[in-house]
């Protein structure tokens, strides 16, 4: 598990005020992603200031039972050349596509589909390379530090994140999994993706504050999927000659919502009380 303190970009430290997070993660670029749908929401989220968080899956050019296979294949050199420079293309298309967003990443996690290069770099890797991030590998918790001007006080934004494993066809199958880790992992913010779900949900925890006059107060925790840029469904999909939907439509799986999530944090202070952190997210 890695552990990540972000205070911001290029030393600047976070500011006092809301911070847009975007997750973003099962772009799988290939044939059926909607590139331009995902083209936008970097151009959005780089516009308006977010910091990014690779989630996984970004292209989609071998997953797990493929790498076995292409392990214990006798390949000619030839033949992983041109399987590298295959892979390659796919990770120049994906960096053209978040083009703008480097040095905005808070790290980039390994999700199921990644190509494996003879130097021991993947996709994945090389990805986070050109991005300037740190790569997460399989689950992190990534920290972000606010100072209050004029105060030595602080607040930190934890976030706990993994690609995802397992399924399930219900809507809440995701927060579902997610809910389950709250007692083993301390986070404000639990994130998964691999379901392609695009869904969410605060839980809120009542506490008693430590100093005196003692209050009940609450900590909002947020839960979510982070959604997918992949197309299950396509109008006249083929296979070579035949008529052939993907591995979506062959395996009768739900048609999700496509997109990603907008996480805000604010941090905040009112008259009384402690300063806290006002969690929101946007589907």
């Amino acid at each position: 598990m890695e552990l990540i303190e972000v205070t911001g970009v290029a030393s600047v430290p976070l500011k006092w005020e809301e911070t847009l997070i975007m997750p973003i993660g099962d772009v799988q670029l290939g044939p059926n992603c909607d590139t331009e749908r995902f083209r936008k929401h970097i151009a959005w989220g780089v516009e308006h200031g977010a910091y990014f968080l690779g989630m996984g899956d970004y292209v989609d050019c071998a997953s797990p039972s493929n790498r076995h296979q292409l392990r214990s294949a006798s390949l000619y050199d030839s033949v992983v050349s041109k399987l590298e420079l295959g892979a390659e293309k796919y990770v120049e298309e994906f960096l053209d596509l978040v083009k703008g967003s480097e040095g905005r990443w808070l790290g980039l996690l390994e999700g199921h589909h990644y190509y494996e290069f003879q130097d021991g770099t993947t996709s994945d890797t090389r990805i986070a390379n050109k991005l300037a991030a740190p790569f997460l590998g399989s689950c992190a918790f990534v920290r972000l530090r606010y100072s209050r001007p004029g105060s030595s006080e602080k607040l930190t934004a934890t976030i706990w994140c993994h690609h995802g494993a397992g399924g399930g066809s219900k809507t809440a199958s995701p927060l579902n999994k997610i809910e389950n880790l709250l007692p083993y992992f301390d986070a404000d913010i639990y994130l998964i993706g691999h379901q392609h779900k695009k869904v969410s949900a605060p839980i809120d925890q009542l506490y008693m504050t430590h100093k005196k006059p003692y209050m009940l107060n609450h900590r909002t925790k947020i839960l979510a999927c982070t959604g997918s840029f992949l197309r299950g469904y396509n109008q006249g999909s083929r296979s070579g000659n035949r008529a052939q939907g993907s591995y979506v439509e062959r395996a009768m799986m739900n048609p999700v919502a496509l997109g990603g999530v907008l996480i805000k944090i604010r941090p905040t202070r009112d008259n009384q009380g402690p300063s806290r952190l006002d969690l929101g997210v946007e589907l």
